[in-house]
């Protein structure tokens, strides 16, 4: 996890990026670099509550750019994913086994 620590280490003035995933990083934490202005900005796609709750430090603490997490959410990746649930559907109809499943038991 990226708390209050981490982000003291990096030098003054830079940018934390989180797309991976919003419990790796303690908001809390970065807001106050943000406010301090030990960081010079942020930005991030991926939070610990979402949506995020209306009067959260994140919609009023300054350099912080915030989008959804949609980096794969283009039409070709909604159809291929289609075509892969359809194809595992028609698999399992078939008695076949299931190309794409996470927990086989």
């Amino acid at each position: 996890m990226i708390g209050k620590a981490e982000i003291a280490a990096m030098p003054a003035g830079s940018v934390l990026v989180n797309c991976a995933r919003g419990a790796l990083l303690d908001y809390d934490a970065l807001c106050d670099a943000l406010d301090s202005g030990h960081l010079f900005g942020a930005a991030c796609d991926v939070f610990p509550d979402e949506p995020i709750p209306p009067g959260s430090r994140l919609l009023t603490t300054p350099n912080l750019v915030m989008t959804p997490h949609l980096a794969g959410a283009s039409k070709e990746t909604a159809m291929k994913a289609a075509a892969i649930v359809a194809a595992d559907v028609a698999r399992y109809v078939r008695g076949e086994p299931v190309a794409h499943l996470a927990n086989p038991s």
